[in-house]
């Protein structure tokens, strides 16, 4: 993508017009998967995921995500804003959003701070949405050597889940947390 594609792609995620920015969101996720873009559209990105628009959310919370997962860096990635779309009334933007959380790991972003958001989506009625977030603990143990005994109770619980997925999502952050040495009643053994 040239200088120019990049510049119009930007406006058109920054227009008024929300037909055009859906479109642009269609084209930046084409461009994402294909692991095109060469420039870190994050500020436009960012009013979108405050938007009034379940779809923007969630086009532009899922693009985050994989611009994390791209590694693109030269922006500064809305951490902040993706904690709070874990509250989001959308299922689909919580999952999007602790997705993007735990693909920031490999960028070095993430703390403990998401930690206590995250362990109340291991509750979440939605399957997708509880896998993702144990899946997001479990990076984040394992990439940035943060975790909390906090956690461990619900992933324990998660283990009986009626979803495939959200065992193997618990097993898989359970032995991140008990590689850090993080057990269920507070202590860290060494």
């Amino acid at each position: 993508m040239d200088q120019k594609d990049a510049q119009e792609l930007r406006l058109k995620l920054s227009s008024a017009n929300k037909e055009e920015r859906l479109a642009a969101l269609e084209r930046l996720h084409i461009l994402l998967r294909e692991k095109q873009p060469d420039f870190p559209p994050l500020n436009p990105l960012n009013p979108l995921l405050t938007s009034k628009d379940p779809v923007e959310r969630r086009m532009a919370s899922w693009a985050i995500g994989k611009l994390a997962q791209n590694k693109v860096k030269g922006g500064e990635y809305p951490v902040k804003t993706l904690i709070e779309l874990l509250m989001d009334d959308d299922e689909e933007v919580r999952e999007n959003a602790a997705w993007a959380l735990g693909e920031l790991t490999s960028l070095g972003i993430g703390g403990e701070y998401e930690i206590k958001s995250l362990n109340v989506l291991l509750e979440d009625p939605y399957s997708q949405v509880r896998g993702m977030s144990a899946w997001t603990i479990g990076r984040l143990a394992e990439r940035l050597r943060v975790g909390h005994y906090s956690s461990v109770p619900p992933l324990r619980r998660m283990l009986e889940d009626n979803s495939l997925n959200v065992r193997k999502s618990a097993i898989y952050a359970l032995e991140r947390l008990t590689a850090l040495g993080i057990k269920e009643d507070g202590d860290i053994s060494t």
